[in-house]
């Protein structure tokens, strides 16, 4: 869940205005300030100030925001043979096992049903 902001929107506008006037960071975070923990007053901290002046530039729309997409996984499939083999081709990049090495299959365990290949 996001974090209420400490600036409403016309303070970020503001802030804005402030940044395309050419007035330097420091003095527009001194000017922006909050209370701590303990009630004292304190400036904006340099992660504050571009948090809110990316918020602002995304109100403004001067840059849009999307959320990233995900690419589907690939999912691979393998086939058990007729004589009950299991072939898997890509075994050594997935599991990065070296040639030779041994491996013991199990059971499932509990209510599960999933076969699990272990490192002898």
């Amino acid at each position: 869940m996001a974090r209420k902001s400490r600036w409403t929107r016309d303070q970020r506008a503001q802030l804005l205005k402030m940044v395309h006037a050419g007035v330097s960071e420091q003095e527009i975070r001194n000017q922006f300030t909050t209370s701590d923990n303990k009630g004292r007053s304190r400036a904006m901290t340099a992660v504050e100030f571009a948090q809110q002046l990316k918020q602002a530039m995304v109100e403004a729309g001067e840059i849009k925001q999307t959320s990233r997409e995900k690419k589907a996984k690939k999912q691979v499939y393998y086939e058990v043979t007729q004589t009950g083999r299991l072939t898997i081709s890509d075994f050594e990049k997935v599991t990065g096992a070296e040639p030779g090495a041994k491996f013991v299959l199990e059971k499932p365990r509990g209510r599960s049903k999933a076969w699990r290949i272990m490192p002898a």
